[in-house]
């Protein structure tokens, strides 16, 4: 994404991404204190919640990192540098032209102005390319994703299963460090369902490790960026375990879960009824 507009393309990746990942348009809204008619106008069009197409641009940039698209950062492009260099050729040729009709201390000095000027374009031009080199290096490195660790069941189920192919496998225990299951986890529920409950979907507000268990004793163990998020699936109740809770916003059967103190490591979310 390289247009310094917010065009329709734009909207429609946008809208994909976020039904792909299974988020409500009032979620992401609220995730980024926006409204739900601005999220709107980014996918479908419009521009009147925005004061201006920068201001547009900038928050549709935003919600696209969100859900982890390659978006290159603004800036002028190299094609607009090579642009530049005929209009210096022009200006050096009106010089000459006019340094004829010049008397010759003048020609002097008009010809120690033009050499400066030169030698100045020759150093912005070098610049702007090393500039325009370093940006595609680093587009072209890997984006970084959330590492999940293999699913574990039990000491006697054999080989761990192998986890998807956007994170990397991770060899761990049965009980890895990450994971310190409480004797007496707090269930977390009472919210009106208005999605299935065979899964959980995990935003980071920063840098952190959480823990997942399923009914099956099926283990997810995340480890995401902040801004990063994950879909775990399996069957319900899911024990869920992080040193910092409240570091991480769980949804859970359409709702973003509200923890019943900021001190607490370790929750049960139990299926509500759906229909």
């Amino acid at each position: 994404m390289t247009n310094q507009v917010w065009l329709a393309v734009d909207g429609a990746l946008l809208k994909k991404l976020r039904i792909d990942a299974e988020v409500e348009i009032t979620t992401l809204a609220r995730t980024h204190s926006l409204s739900t008619t601005q999220v709107k106008q980014l996918e479908d069009g419009g521009d009147s919640s925005f004061y201006t197409p920068a201001i547009k641009l900038a928050t549709g940039r935003k919600l696209l990192m969100h859900f982890g698209a390659d978006v290159e950062p603004l800036g002028l492009a190299p094609e607009q540098i090579k642009t530049q260099e005929p209009e210096i050729a022009t200006v050096i040729e009106t010089v000459e032209t006019e340094k004829t009709k010049l008397p010759p201390r003048l020609q002097v000095v008009g010809a120690v102005v033009i050499f400066t000027g030169l030698a100045l374009s020759g150093v912005y031009l070098s610049t702007a390319n090393s500039e325009s080199s370093q940006e595609k290096s680093s587009q072209q490195s890997p984006t970084l994703t959330p590492i999940a660790t293999p699913l574990v069941e039990s000491k006697n189920s054999g080989p761990a299963l192998a986890t998807s192919t956007e994170a990397k496998t991770k060899t761990m225990d049965e009980n890895p460090s990450e994971c310190k299951w409480g004797d007496e986890p707090i269930s977390v529920g009472g919210y009106q369902a208005t999605k299935p409950g065979d899964y959980v979907y995990v935003v980071a507000n920063m840098d952190g490790a959480i823990c997942l268990k399923d009914a099956t004793s099926k283990l997810h163990v995340l480890h995401l960026k902040s801004a990063q998020s994950q879909t775990v699936r399996g069957r319900p109740p899911f024990e869920i375990f992080s040193h910092n809770l409240n570091g991480f916003k769980l949804f859970y059967q359409g709702n973003l879960l509200r923890l019943p103190n900021r001190g607490i490591q370790n929750i049960t979310l139990k299926e509500q009824k759906y229909e």
